[in-house]
């Protein structure tokens, strides 16, 4: 655990300031014999309640997630007894506390289990701030069924309890969550297992070299986590420039398609009208010629007969009256 004398002064100084409901001094009480034993024999009302085994920071891998219990406890009855502890008020702790049971059901009911045999699940969940804002200490949260205008429990084997720092009704679960704030070393008779650990560690130098190790072992922790954020954000931004690049890469190549598409398109109006412009410039030119061919029939006519001007062009007589009546118009 190494000598006290190794840590830092800025080491010390945080550990000597550590509180149970910190998770770093948690952790540590949470290893002594009787420390849950004592937490959920008070805040559940099960003053004979046994716990035989305690896991400290458990890891579970459930639902494609990965969760770190406080403090998992399993009592003599077989019911796994989960203890968080919480100070910011960051999460959304009522679908936490569900997703936590859920994990603990799917990982500890045995493959093929009967649902008979699925195990009862509690979770206790203790914060410095009143999660449900009920302004009560403790909430007792189970599935209901609605009867009428009531709620009846249903016994399904969860539990879920809420437990808060900062609503004192003056009861033994108060006086027990109000120890959990304070700094100092205390003794206090209803809780003489909490009493000794915390004894241990804020007075003896055991305690507190464990307390100054999981301190240093947590801001390791917490340097190794920042960096490897920073990586990922690094990673992410790069992905996200390299995004930025195609997008705009992609953006500016439909930009140019773009005017080129217009510039074909102009060239072809202006094509379509070129050859409007030709195809009116011909037929002028063609309705001037037989303008001019009609009046030169008519010129012919002039002083002879329909027969005698149609011989004289070899057309027909129709052709001739045809012209007649068309100078007729243009003069009109």
């Amino acid at each position: 655990m190494g000598n006290l004398k190794e840590y830092s002064k800025e080491i010390k100084e945080t550990a000597a300031n550590l509180r149970i409901i910190d998770d770093a001094l948690f952790r540590l009480m949470g290893e002594k014999p009787g420390v849950c034993e004592e937490i959920l024999r008070t805040l559940l009302d099960m003053p004979h309640l046994q716990v035989v085994k305690v896991s400290v920071q458990s890891v579970v891998q459930s639902f494609q997630r990965e969760i770190t219990l406080d403090a998992l406890c399993m009592t003599q009855d077989g019911r796994y007894c989960n203890v968080e502890v919480q100070k910011g008020n960051s999460n959304d702790d009522i679908r936490r506390t569900r997703f936590h049971a859920a994990a603990l059901t799917a990982k500890y009911t045995p493959k093929g289990a009967d649902f008979k045999n699925v195990p009862d699940v509690t979770i206790v969940y203790i914060s410095e701030y009143d999660v449900l804002k009920n302004n009560q200490t403790v909430t007792h949260v189970t599935r209901c069924m609605k009867n009428d205008e009531s709620y009846v429990p249903v016994k399904d084997g969860e539990d879920i309890i809420f437990a808060n720092t900062c609503v004192n009704d003056g009861s033994d679960k108060s006086e027990l969550l109000q120890l959990m704030l304070n700094k100092e070393a205390f003794y206090n008779d209803k809780f003489p297992q909490i009493s000794n650990a915390i004894s241990y560690f804020k007075e003896t130098e055991g305690g507190q070299s464990e307390m100054c190790k999981i301190v240093e072992d947590y801001a390791k922790e917490y340097a190794k986590n920042s960096i490897q954020e920073a990586i990922e954000a690094k990673k992410l931004a790069d992905e996200a420039k390299k995004l930025a690049d195609e997008a705009k890469k992609l953006a500016e190549e439909e930009k140019q398609k773009a005017e080129e598409e217009k510039q074909k398109a102009e060239e072809e109006k202006q094509k379509a009208e070129e050859e409007k412009r030709k195809a009116e410039e011909a037929e002028s030119r063609a309705g001037k010629a037989i303008e001019r061919n009609y009046r030169l029939i008519v010129n012919i006519l002039s002083g002879r007969t329909y027969e005698e001007a149609a011989d004289m062009l070899g057309i027909s007589i129709e052709d001739v009256k045809e012209a007649e009546a068309a100078i007729k118009a243009i003069d009109k």
